[in-house]
């Protein structure tokens, strides 16, 4: 009885621990993604004045073969790193070696076929930009490595500020001012080079302590093969699946199109990445630790869906009923064209982030061919729905890409909810506090905007800020599981106890 009494003292120690690494991870990893996202919409708002959605269409189309090809670099190789336990310096000297050797054959590749893909999609100045942006690709491979590294170390302050620095550098210091000279969609293609190529310095620097020698053991690969292969199709369905609408607009609609549809895309994925970049760089290292117990691990879940939830849906509701006067303040005139796609995007935020949380269950779990096949399934969903509403526009393959994004989340909810054992009644009751809100903030900014009709647009915004947030405040004064649920809530105290006293949890 002592013993066990000692083994259950021990879970629970060990469990508080994971708790406050928790707390501290998410609280770094917030801070940095929200500064990071505030400090983007400055960015973008000044990038959208100094240039035209045909030159943001070229270097996105660009982007798009890089972060393919980055993909499937890794091999899944970054997911394994993270979530096996029996990970030993040969396994990731292999796993380095693997990755850059790869990243560097698909590099070669990009510049060879430069002049097929510009082709394919319809822009001729593709041919340069995709073979300059190939050089990017052995970068990209080494940050993917370094990052899953730390993560597994539970190192999320070094991840958080490195990728805030290199952000801030290239896009403040090199996108602007290359802008403003007349560089065009080069000053984009210059600050994503330095991007890349500034994380990897800081990595390199900042992760020396847990990085290992260039070397590669057959018998560590075979170790790893068959997981890493899961994951790896899992990542090249979810970048397929990203990109394959972007290629289908440049294709079948036109560059300058692609623009504003990336664009609009672009202005909700902030949010959605802030989220999303929590659950992946924190909550799906956490959960890996813990995937040994299903209770637990259920917990876990319900939380990660809660807070998700509580952040994501009244953010869809209030970029729902100002987004003509975001897209104006943000992007300017020139770019009304992006109002009804961001309308779509807008109303499933919180579908792409909870799918991100279903995806942290069966990885975590280490069911990576599980996680494969719903890859595959969104991929499918999202090409179909492009494709046949192409002719009809660029209005049309926003909202149809939407609905595919819903329907996806609701058969991963159903398939991670199964394994975890979380019944149909508590995975909807979660949702009900988070639905509630985001009802009435859509209420409340559509009266804002009756008071206000004929202002202007800035004026409407700011006042639908203003107020809503001062909603948002007086509800967590009140109680927070009004907004967060039980939950969330718990989530929120764990995170907040020591500096919001002033937030009533219950």
């Amino acid at each position: 009885m002592d013993s066990l009494g000692h083994v259950n003292l021990d879970q629970i120690a060990e469990h508080r621990k994971l708790t406050r690494r928790a707390a501290k991870g998410l609280s770094w990893a917030g801070t940095t993604l929200l500064a990071r996202t505030l400090l983007n919409v400055l960015v973008t708002a000044v990038l959208a004045r100094l240039l035209s959605p045909r030159e943001y269409g070229i270097v996105g189309a660009a982007l798009i073969i890089v972060a393919i090809g980055s993909n499937i670099a890794n091999l899944g190789m970054s997911q394994v790193l993270v979530q096996r336990a029996d990970i030993e310096e040969r396994h990731t000297g292999t796993i380095l070696s693997l990755s850059l050797t790869i990243a560097l054959i698909l590099g070669l590749l990009q510049w060879v076929f430069a002049e097929q893909i510009a082709d394919f999609l319809h822009v001729p100045e593709l041919v340069l930009v995709s073979r300059i942006l190939a050089v990017m690709m052995v970068a990209n491979a080494f940050n993917l490595t370094a990052e899953a590294i730390l993560s597994r170390h539970l190192k999320f302050k070094i991840s958080s500020i490195a990728r805030l620095i290199a952000w801030m550098a290239s896009n403040v210091g090199l996108a602007i001012p290359l802008a403003y000279f007349g560089l065009s969609y080069w000053a984009l293609v210059v600050a994503y080079m330095a991007e890349a190529f500034i994380l990897a310095g800081i990595y390199f620097f900042m992760a020396r302590d847990y990085l290992v020698g260039l070397r590669f053991d057959m018998q560590s690969y075979r170790d790893i093969r068959s997981q890493s292969l899961g994951y790896s199709l899992a990542g090249v369905s979810s970048f397929v699946a990203k990109y394959i609408d972007n290629i289908i607009v440049a294709r079948l609609i036109g560059t300058s199109e692609l623009g504003i549809y990336s664009r609009a895309f672009y202005l909700i994925a902030m949010p959605a990445n802030l989220f999303g970049d929590l659950n992946k760089s924190v909550v799906f290292p956490l959960l890996s630790k813990v995937h040994h117990d299903k209770a637990r691990l259920r917990s876990a879940q319900l939380k990660g869906y809660a807070l998700t939830a509580a952040l994501a849906l009244p953010t869809s509701a209030f970029l729902c009923c100002f987004a003509k006067e975001l897209v104006v303040t943000v992007l300017g005139q020139n770019w009304i064209g992006a109002v009804a796609p961001m309308v779509a995007f807008s109303a499933v935020i919180y579908f792409r982030v909870g799918y991100k949380v279903c995806g942290s269950v069966t990885l975590a779990t280490g069911r990576s061919y599980r996680t494969a096949l719903m890859q595959f399934i969104y991929m499918a969903l999202v090409t179909a729905s492009a494709f046949f509403a192409a002719p009809h526009g660029l209005n049309a393959v926003a909202f149809s890409v939407s609905g595919a994004i819903a329907t996806s989340f609701f058969l991963y909810a159903a398939v991670s909810c199964r394994m975890t054992g979380l019944s149909v009644l508590d995975f909807a009751l979660v949702h009900v506090p988070p639905v509630a809100f985001a009802a009435v903030v859509f209420a409340t900014g559509s009266a804002v905007k009756a008071l206000l009709a004929g202002s202007p647009d800035y004026l409407v915004l700011a006042t639908g800020l203003l107020v809503i947030g001062a909603l948002s405040v007086v509800t967590l004064y009140l109680r927070a599981s009004l907004l967060f649920g039980k939950y969330g809530a718990e989530v929120l105290q764990t995170l907040t106890s020591k500096n919001a006293k002033w937030v009533r949890f219950a």
